[in-house]
């Protein structure tokens, strides 16, 4: 396009004194056409620096690159506002805390496998571990299935409550 639009301003420099200069309005056209693509190229990098920034999360914040954002608990105006923010886990027995980690994925479900993974790593994991339904998923009870047999895992799935309900 740039050789194309110095064809065209030889063009317009040779027939200057025709009006309305043919040459002159498919120029216009042409940088017009060039300007969009460097806009749409200057964005594709953007997208691209941006998810390399993010990899597998859906989002990052602009001032604290490492947070996502998360719907959290203090909402004062109670509209499901996004926040930047971490999910701290801490696994405890008998009212200590004797394991801890920082997660940057909003759900508890994908959290649960590395913190029982560092915690067994640590010699810090005992034989039962019990959790909310938070942590109910497939691939939670599969791990403890498949990997370890020896901790049992009291986890309820989500839907066991309303299962167990008579209206049910």
């Amino acid at each position: 396009l740039e050789m194309h639009i110095d064809e065209l301003d030889q063009a317009v420099e040779e027939t200057k004194k025709v009006s309305p200069n043919p040459a002159k309005q498919e120029r216009r056209t042409v940088k017009s056409q060039t300007r969009k693509l460097k806009e749409i190229r200057d964005k594709n990098e953007q997208y691209e620096n941006q998810m390399g920034t993010f990899g597998n999360r859906n989002s990052y914040s602009k001032t604290d690159t490492d947070a996502t954002f998360m719907r959290v608990k203090e909402d004062p105006m109670m509209n499901g506002q996004l926040k930047p923010a971490y999910n701290v886990q801490a696994a405890v027995s008998n009212q200590m805390v004797i394991g801890y980690d920082v997660f940057q994925n909003p759900t508890d479900t994908r959290t649960l496998i590395p913190l029982v993974k560092k915690m067994s790593d640590a010699g810090t994991l005992g034989s039962v571990v019990v959790a909310d339904m938070g942590y109910g998923s497939e691939a939670n009870y599969r791990f403890f299935e498949d990997e370890m047999p020896e901790v049992t895992a009291l986890i309820p799935y989500n839907t066991m409550l309303r299962e167990a309900s008579r209206k049910w």
